[in-house]
Parts: structure tokens; C-alpha cells; sequence
């Protein structure tokens, strides 16, 4: 506690005085703001001129969608603001935590063994990609390599084929709806306000905040800078494991072609909800509005039958730009 005072008068400093507290609050609240209102006038706009857009049944799909890209995004915040950028491998380990759920379900281990398996095995895989990153290896060349990995892992534990679960312990979880709200996006929700108070309340989050901010101010402070990136990718591949969790208690199968596409989802929504590249900077809560915003404007697109190249264009365009405009918004207020 007394390392982590030490670097926070330091980054007070000199310098560093551009990660005032005061000057990040004012800056998250603009980023933040500018993200609802994209959510409110794509909302309106896709409702006006696509009637079935406003229907019940679509609006759980599109909440399903943000809350499976956004449980994922909330992992992947925590990976970007320790200054390690993104985790390539997200979409991968969620499929190899769906083939592992279903193959333990299939088997008959019960359904709290594989919950917790899947889990933990998931936390495994982030905290060995986090172990090599912490001791100075890339973080995009280290998960792209892993990625790869854990998709031939998938590969084999499926037989690529379908896992049929043999089983409906487990369809609560993916077909629940407590008081109308499907089960994902109450996780979503609790994941969400779970990861705010972490990053802002605990040690832990002070930690990651800190390295992301300043590596160097962290490291002459002698903090365990790697823990950052340590605890970045636990968080993300339990994530990845719960999000793998939610399509076999869905589907009641698993296959190893799954989530095509959700790393690309993921890291848009963490650049559209206004996250900093350069770390030290942004909310979980950033990231839950990005990936509501993608989840949208995706559903909007799929409504008016717009191809895959033409979507991917898109959303594309929208990253790019949203990340030149929250650059502009940060370097204006330096």
C-alpha cells in the first residue's frame, strides 16, 4: 500500500501532470457522454425507420449480443488501461471454454465441476498468457500466438464436431429470464458494476491504473509493474470462460466454431467506448457502453440485410473514427 502512495504522489508530479484525477474524471465524463448519446440517436433512428427493430424479441437479441461482447470488453478494459493494449486471443479461449463446458457436461461431471473447471481453467489460460507478457513480451504477438492455440486445443476436445451436452442442467443459464431479463445480461450488469468497483475502489485496480499510467514512475516506486499485466489477463480470460459458458446453456451444444468475429467486437467496443491505447485511462464502464453500441448498430445492419463485408466496413469506420475523435478530445485537454 505504502509502493502504491509512493507512485501516486509521483505521477502528482511534475510530468506527469496530465493524469490528474480531477483532469481524467472531466475527461471520462466527456468520452463517456459522447458514447450515450451515440446509443441514444442510433436507438431512436433504428426504431424510426426499422419497425421491427423496436420489437420484443429483437431487443433481447440485441441484449444478449452487447451482453456476451460487453462480459468479454469488461476483461478486455482492464487489459488495455494496465497499458498492454489487447488480448488477440479472447475469442479463441471463449470457444475452448464452451468445447471444455460441454465436453464436461457431456461427460456427466455435473454441472458445478464444470462451471467451476471451466472457469478456473480459463483464469488458467489468461494468467499464462499474462505470466509471459509480464516478463516483457508483446502482448499483441504473445495472445495471437496463444489464440492459435487454444483454437487447435478446441479443435480437439470437439472432434470438430458438434458437443451435444446430453443434458438440461445447464439451460437456465442460457435461456433463464428472470424478470424478463435474459440470465447473460444480468451477468452483464453485475459483472459491470463488480469490474468498476474493483478498478476503482481496490488495490488491486489502483495497481493497474498506475502501471497503465506510468511505467516507468510505477517501476522506480518498485511495484510489481508485471502484476499488471497479470491481473489484466486472469480478469479477461475468466470473462472469456463465463461468456463461453452462456452458448452451450444456450444452444445445448458446443462446436468449435463459435463467436466468429467477437475479438474484433470486443476491441471495438473498448475503442469506441473511449478507453485509452496508451493505458492508465478509462472505465469497465467505458467498455459495457461500447459494446452496446456495437451490439446496435450490428442488429440495425443484420435488419436491413447488409452484407458481412459491408458491417465489418462499418464498424471499422466507426473505430477509427471514434478513436481520432477521443484523441483530438485528450491532446485538446492536455
Amino acid at each position: 500500500m505504502r509502493s502504491l502512495r509512493i507512485v501516486a504522489d509521483l505521477l502528482q508530479t511534475g510530468s506527469a501532470r496530465e493524469i490528474d484525477a480531477a483532469l481524467l474524471a472531466r475527461r471520462r465524463w466527456i468520452t463517456t457522454t459522447f458514447v450515450v448519446l451515440g446509443i441514444l440517436i442510433l436507438f431512436v433512428a433504428a426504431g424510426v425507420t426499422t419497425p421491427v427493430f423496436l420489437t420484443f424479441q429483437n431487443l433481447l437479441v440485441v441484449i444478449r449480443n452487447a451482453s456476451i461482447t460487453g462480459i468479454i470488453a469488461l476483461g478486455m478494459s482492464y487489459v488495455t488501461i494496465s497499458g498492454n493494449l489487447f488480448a488477440l486471443s479472447a475469442e479463441e479461449l471463449s470457444i475452448l471454454s464452451a468445447c471444455i463446458f460441454g465436453w464436461l457436461l457431456r461427460a456427466k461431471f455435473g454441472l458445478a465441476t464444470s462451471l467451476l473447471v471451466t472457469l478456473v481453467g480459463a483464469g488458467c489460460g489468461g494468467a499464462v498468457q499474462g505470466g509471459i507478457i509480464a516478463l516483457g513480451a508483446d502482448p499483441i504477438i504473445t495472445t495471437l500466438a496463444f489464440g492459435g492455440f487454444f483454437r487447435g486445443v478446441a479443435s480437439v476436445v470437439s472432434g470438430n464436431q458438434n458437443i451435444l451436452l446430453g443434458t438440461h442442467a445447464a439451460q437456465w443459464l442460457g435461456t433463464g429470464r428472470p424478470l424478463g431479463v435474459p440470465t447473460q445480461s444480468w451477468a452483464f450488469v453485475i459483472l459491470t458494476l463488480l469490474a468498476w468497483f474493483v478498478l476503482q475502489k481496490t488495490r488491486i485496480g489502483r495497481l493497474v491504473v498506475l502501471t497503465g499510467a506510468n511505467r516507468a514512475a510505477a517501476t522506480a516506486a518498485a511495484l510489481r509493474v508485471g502484476q499488471g499485466a497479470l491481473i489484466g489477463m486472469v480478469l479477461l480470460g475468466v470473462c472469456c470462460g463465463i461468456a463461453g459458458i452462456s452458448a452451450p446453456a444456450q444452444f445445448g451444444y458446443a462446436v468449435a466454431n463459435l463467436y466468429q468475429g467477437l475479438n474484433f467486437d470486443v476491441i471495438a467496443a473498448i475503442l469506441v467506448g473511449g478507453i485509452a491505447l496508451r493505458g492508465g485511462q478509462g472505465s469497465p464502464i467505458q467498455a459495457a457502453l461500447g459494446a452496446i453500441f456495437i451490439s446496435l448498430l450490428e442488429n440495425f445492419m443484420l435488419l436491413h440485410d447488409f452484407t458481412t463485408g459491408f458491417r465489418t466496413t462499418v464498424v471499422g469506420a466507426l473505430v477509427a473514427a471514434a478513436t481520432c475523435l477521443f484523441h483530438v478530445l485528450q491532446r485538446s485537454r492536455a
